[in-house]
């Protein structure tokens, strides 16, 4: 890891912050505190209080009480006295007996035997329920003095007045001396099964509805007296059931045996499908007479008062607990920001590693740490949920209260404190894991991968696949992804997708994606090349594309020695023609010296015309020697003047001066001007000897009898000079060809112009930054030569870097 600067680490305040001993006083904190906010929230969700109502009579908890007196009281009426007879013996069957008494052992309502019967029990309530048939009343209470009263309407009457808070149900109507909640809610319940004659009643919350019972002819009855789901007792027992091929827990009826499609039930025996006893011609459902029930229940003075205070306490002991929950939990957030922003700092001042993990720690694997805190949540969640449990095995152990409490918090607190230490550190060194860049690293899981694909590329199998080119491989994957996609619209539902075959298409599709933005990177590199860049982006090791990105980088680096080859071979040859072209001078100088020395001398004829001869063809080497030097100096930028000119002065200069070479042509010369001024930035001298060569190859190879044509006009930000005329000779060279040195355009003469002319041409413009080109279309020949126009501030910019 690269050195940073650290002198912000290097306070002293940060040092303290960031000290071992520091850490390990804030992890032990933070694991008690976290032992403390986890007990409190524990003790704050298992309150009884309920933190919307401040009275007891407004709590949740009365309501449940309430509702549970209620509905007891009226399966009582309904399923029990109204089976009985003036001495309290059961008319019904034993069966409906046993599943009344065993709904009242179910939901923990207490009763006892008597003589005169069964005598409810209630420790909360006072309650009085009766049922009137026939003109004779049968009832059960808990109320003393109850028999003082001759009539029933008596005694409700003397209940009212001694009770608050009561609830009364008579004739199938629901009264109180409640105020009403205001929040009105729905309850539903059928008089007979999956029937039409669905009964809907609305009523206030803190109230219970009238509800309903009923019977069929199979010994089934149904109660629903404010519970959720009907309440049934059956009047048969099971063995009846299984030889009349009844199930009436579930109302079914078997139909013949059969071998497939078979059910089972809880005696070992098998049907076939069965269907509904509703269903059946003979289903007879039947609505009980409720209207002779009374229920009559309103909560005991005394037993109210200590369920008040309870509840106090309790609300208090809730709002204790949201407090600690509160403060713990601020502290704690802070504690874990400041142990998770902080874990895995190296406090080494010598040391250029930020983070770093124990020796130990580094090596234990990620997975365990996952597993860790997997299992820490766990504990928290399942020791909360058991909390009631816990709380009874500590009373079993100790029996003074107060010992019994604060051993209770003590050893919870403890326990959280341990799940909390296992859990959140593990959470410190997966994070460790992050911040050091370890945690694939540390994987088992990828060590098992990585194992894995290290055997798979030792095999030829890879060595086959790694082998196809791409185009082959993203094609066989898109044909297996059709191949999926249809076999699952096929043959497999909506409702029944096959799992496996979805995710191999997934991951046929991510590979696909992956190589296609491999293939991305591939084209942003060849583009790369094409623009002579080097390319920025990577291509991994193990990307499909690496082999051929390797090729481009290794072409690239071929073409750029090319380059770099054929720039030093043409500065070689300039520098030789430069060298030559100097050491020719200096002896070609003494020839032509002496060649004037024999002009003046008197010689016969015939020696006098071979001096001609010598000077005449010493000055034409003379030429030739000059233009290659200047070629020369031109193309490597020796010698090259920019200064800001007037390209259509300049050019008009060069005509003018060629007024006498065009009048001895006899060529008619037609000139077409079309701008006043162009002012470019050029070598006056080398784009005078441009116009000059165009003017004069023109003249000297254009065909008699026809016409030249020079223009002049302005194209976007540049001028161009354009000359166009007919061959004298057929063309029969590319212009590729022509524009190279000592080439002529007409090869069957052995006198005339060195082939040097619009070389120089080309090289001249080309070093004052314009353009040199040559059209042919037939036999008629243009030379093209294109200037940019500069601007004003352009023009006086450059003139200052000049000077």
């Amino acid at each position: 890891m690269a050195t940073k600067s650290r002198k912000f680490e290097q306070a002293e305040w940060f040092k303290i912050f960031s000290a071992k001993k520091t850490r390990i006083i804030a992890f032990v904190l933070a694991c008690v505190i976290a032992g403390g906010f986890c007990l409190s929230l524990v003790l704050y969700a298992n309150s009884h209080a309920d933190s919307s109502s401040k009275s007891y009579l407004k709590s949740e908890s009365y309501k449940l009480a309430s509702n549970e007196m209620y509905e007891k009281l009226c399966v009582t009426a309904s399923a029990y006295l109204r089976y009985v007879d003036e001495d309290r013996n059961y008319t019904q069957s034993r069966h409906l007996l046993n599943d009344y008494l065993n709904y009242l052992d179910y939901n923990r309502y207490k009763y006892k035997k008597t003589e005169s019967g069964i005598q409810l029990i209630d420790s909360q309530f006072d309650y009085y329920v009766g049922i009137t048939q026939n003109g004779e009343t049968r009832y059960l209470s808990n109320i003393k003095d109850i028999e003082n009263y001759d009539s029933e309407t008596d005694k409700i009457k003397a209940f009212k007045s001694s009770h608050k808070n009561y609830i009364l149900r008579r004739d199938n109507e629901v009264m109180s001396d409640r105020t009403s909640s205001g929040q009105i809610v729905d309850y539903y319940y059928n008089t007979a099964e999956y029937q039409d004659n669905v009964t809907e009643e609305f009523y206030a919350d803190n109230l219970v509805p009238v509800g309903g019972s009923y019977y069929d002819n199979y010994g089934r009855y149904f109660y629903n007296y404010g519970n959720y789901d009907p309440i049934a007792f059956y009047n048969v027992d099971s063995r009846y059931n299984v030889i009349k091929g009844l199930d009436l827990k579930n109302g079914l009826k078997y139909s013949d045996r059969l071998e497939d499609e078979e059910i089972g039930d809880d005696y070992g025996n098998t049907w076939a499908k069965c269907e509904n006893l509703y269903d059946l011609p003979d289903y007879k459902a039947t609505d009980n007479d409720d209207s002779g029930i009374t229920v009559f229940f309103a909560p005991k003075a005394e037993k109210l008062t200590a369920m008040e205070k309870e509840y106090t306490e309790a609300l208090n002991d809730m709002y204790r607990a949201k407090l600690f929950v509160i403060v713990f939990g601020v502290i704690e957030f802070m504690l874990v920001c400041y142990l998770l922003l902080i874990c895995a700092y190296n406090a080494e001042p010598e040391s250029v590693e930020r983070w770093k993990q124990g020796n130990f720690l580094k090596k234990v694997p990620t997975e365990v740490y996952l597993i860790l805190m997997v299992l820490a949540i766990t504990f928290a969640f399942v020791f909360g949920a058991c909390w009631n449990y816990y709380v009874s095995i500590t009373k079993n152990i100790f029996d003074n209260a107060l010992a019994n409490s604060v051993f209770r918090n003590i050893l919870a607190v403890a326990l959280f404190a341990l799940a909390y230490f296992a859990g959140f550190g593990s959470l410190m060194e997966f994070v460790g894991k992050i911040k050091t860049r370890s945690i694939f690293k540390e994987s088992l899981i990828c060590r098992l991968c990585k194992f894995l694909w290290r055997k798979y590329k030792e095999t030829s199998l890879y060595h086959y696949f790694h082998g196809l080119p791409l185009g082959v491989k993203l094609s066989v994957r898109t044909i297996a992804i059709g191949v999926i996609l249809f076999l699952e619209s096929a043959y497999y539902s909506s409702a029944d997708v096959e799992p496996f075959l979805l995710v191999v298409a997934l991951i046929l599709m991510v590979l696909d994606i992956r190589d296609f933005s491999q293939l991305s990177k591939l084209s942003k590199q060849i583009d790369s090349l094409g623009e002579e860049k080097p390319y920025e982006g990577k291509i991994r090791k193990t990307s499909p594309v690496y082999a051929e990105s390797e090729k481009l980088n290794s072409v690239q680096d071929k073409v750029r020695e090319s380059v770099e080859q054929q720039i030093q071979s043409e500065r070689l040859k300039i520098e030789l023609v430069t060298n030559v072209s100097h050491d020719l001078k200096t002896p070609l100088t003494s020839i032509i010296s002496y060649i004037d020395l024999l002009k003046k001398m008197d010689l016969d004829d015939e020696a006098s015309s071979y001096v001609k001869i010598l000077d005449k063809k010493a000055q034409k080497l003379k030429g030739i020697v000059s233009d290659v030097f200047s070629i020369a100096k031109a193309t490597s930028g020796v010698d090259v003047n920019l200064t800001k000119l007037d390209f259509v002065m300049l050019l008009n200069q060069c005509i003018a001066d060629a007024e006498d070479k065009i009048a001895d042509s006899g060529k008619i010369v037609k000139i077409n001007i079309n701008a006043d001024s162009a002012m470019v930035m050029g070598d006056g001298d080398k784009l005078y000897r441009v116009f000059q060569n165009i003017v004069d190859n023109a003249l000297n190879y254009s065909m008699d009898g026809t016409r030249i044509f020079l223009d002049v006009y302005k194209k976007a930000d540049r001028i161009v000079f354009a000359e166009k005329n007919i061959s004298a000779m057929p063309i029969n060279f590319t212009e590729e060809e022509i524009l190279e040195r000592f080439v002529r355009g007409d090869k069957s003469r052995t006198d005339g112009g060195s082939g040097l002319g619009l070389p120089i041409s080309k090289s001249f413009t080309e070093a004052c930054g314009g353009i040199f080109n040559i059209e042919i279309d037939g036999d008629m020949f243009k030379a093209i030569v294109e200037m940019p126009i500069i601007q004003e501030d352009t023009a006086e910019k450059t003139d200052d870097k000049t000077e």
